[in-house]
């Protein structure tokens, strides 16, 4: 039976002007209509599951696309989405039943089968040219019997495959006609099965959603969604107050959330969702020797950092994982802040004196709080941190191509493989996917291939435990801390449940 237990495993701008040129002007709204005013923290830089990097981006991208899978918004459980149902033996032949009814967005038609063939075989194409291509690596095979079966046989068995197949990245489903007619501007144009249509795009000022009428689930509550692009975090804390906006997208500093909550203003929270990683990348000399990685982390007080910056905001962090998945383990090497056994290390690397770093960031964030305590402290044991600041498309090629000395990463996920599968195994190495640091341990690579194809839940924690542990010895990732997320809103504004991927399916909110 389908759902046995036994059975589940349940160019910026450039490009941007071209892509306003065809893009209509926002739809009138009507004194009647629900409209949610919410702040947008960045420069948007586009809605091509394929190519999309950035939490402000993936939460439009969330609400306009679906995958054969998504998450519980409150227990981040896999539960259907496009497909309704799903079976498989063995972990490796994996037979989905699609939804028969549901509509693509702006008339594209019905969506099928084909659909799902096409956007995975797009998605592993080079020429695509996808970071998220390598979850989608193992697939061997795809048949469609009907219009609304899908089979997939995978290379070799992987007990996270709904993960790779959620509504998320490499698992959004998108419309080969749509992508056609779009052309070069595919990332401005973005057409789902989702909830929420792109009505209007200015990449200085807002984006405009609308409600996909014709969504598999019924009509949203709210029929538009005004995201207002406001990066500085005091201009949007004073918009809420003023009621310009309904709701902040993410906000972080501390007396800002203070003066919000005490006002009366609804702290929607979720905590320790994603671990935030310094990722050292061994291309530039100094970095390839561990002594200098690990010196690094003893020279970093990340513990006093995080209770001077946004004690409420972050948590320590000693792993790549968070505790709260499955297979998290705690036995890993701790670096508590120790700056005589840094330089101890340093020299015994041959950098007696230190060297000169480089650490990339967007030009939008500017040089954190957090980073210009990481200078202070680098600096008294010899290493002096530059920052280079890019605007953001700019910082995202960059770090996606591995083109930085320090950078940093927070990659949200429910399935723990799909960090350390990401991460750390080398066909992920940048430029193809999100292994930044070009991390290549051979026996962590056959740990993270078998841990995939282990059934055996218990044999499957203990592979992941290793992994960790080496991983965190090796030190080419190094935690800051863990993030928790606040969006702070009215109090008339109900359901804004944050996920374990820092997003929120707006058709589950409303405004009373």
């Amino acid at each position: 039976m389908i759902f046995d237990r036994r059975r589940i495993v349940s160019l910026l701008a450039a490009t941007a002007s071209a892509a306003l040129a065809s893009t209509a002007l926002p739809s009138v709204s009507t004194a009647q209509e629900k409209v949610l005013k919410v702040r947008f923290y960045d420069d948007p830089a586009g809605f091509d599951p394929a190519t999309i990097f950035r939490i402000e981006n993936e939460n439009i991208a969330f609400n306009i696309f679906s995958g054969l899978t998504t998450y519980d918004s409150k227990t981040g459980k896999i539960i259907p989405d496009l497909a309704e149902a799903w079976e498989t033996d063995d972990n490796q032949l994996w037979k989905f039943k699609l939804r028969k009814g549901v509509k693509w967005q702006k008339g594209y038609g019905d969506f099928t089968a084909a659909d799902v063939v096409y956007t995975f075989t797009r998605m592993r194409d080079p020429k695509t040219a996808s970071p998220y291509a390598p979850e989608l690596a193992n697939i061997d095979k795809i048949e469609t019997p009907d219009d609304y079966t899908v089979i997939i046989r995978l290379k070799a068995p992987d007990g996270n495959f709904l993960h790779q197949v959620a509504n998320y990245h490499q698992g959004q489903i998108v419309n080969k006609k749509a992508i056609e007619d779009a052309g070069d501007k595919v990332r401005w144009n973005p057409v789902g099965t989702g909830p929420y249509a792109l009505d209007f795009i200015d990449v200085n000022s807002r984006i405009v959603l609308k409600r996909h009428k014709d969504y598999f689930r019924g009509p949203a509550p709210i029929e538009t969604i005004n995201f207002s692009i406001i990066k500085d975090e005091n201009t949007s804390t004073i918009a809420l107050r003023n009621g310009e906006i309904d709701l902040v997208m993410r906000a972080n500093r501390e007396e800002h959330l203070d003066t919000l909550k005490k006002e009366g203003f609804k702290m929607n929270r979720v905590e320790n969702y994603a671990v935030a990683l310094k990722v050292l990348n061994p291309s530039f000399k100094p970095l390839s020797d561990v002594r200098v990685r690990q010196a690094i982390a003893h020279a970093i007080d990340y513990d006093t950092i995080n209770q001077a910056t946004a004690p409420s905001q972050q948590a320590v962090a000693t792993n790549m994982l968070m505790p709260w998945m499955d297979v998290y383990s705690d036995d890993v090497p701790k670096y508590k802040y120790d700056p005589v056994k840094a330089k101890k290390l340093l020299a015994e690397a041959g950098y007696p004196n230190g060297f000169t770093v480089k650490h990339l960031n967007t030009s939008a964030q500017g040089v954190t709080e957090l980073q210009q305590f990481e200078i202070d402290f680098l600096s008294k044991v010899g290493i002096t941190m530059k920052m280079e600041l890019v605007d953001t498309p700019t910082f995202n090629q960059k770090r996606n191509a591995g083109d930085f000395e320090f950078a940093t990463r927070l990659l949200p996920a429910v399935n723990p493989d799909t960090i350390l599968f990401n991460y750390l195994h080398p066909s992920n190495a940048s430029p193809k996917g999100l292994n930044g640091a070009k991390y290549d341990n051979p026996k962590v690579t056959a740990l993270l291939e078998s841990a995939r194809a282990e059934v055996d839940p218990k044999k499957r924690k203990a592979m992941y435990a290793e992994i960790q542990k080496i991983a965190m010895t090796d030190l080419y990732y190094l935690p800051m801390y863990a993030n928790h997320v606040t969006w702070p809103g009215k109090q008339k504004v109900s359901g804004v449940n944050i996920n374990y991927l820092g997003q929120v399916n707006f058709f589950e909110v409303d405004i009373k």
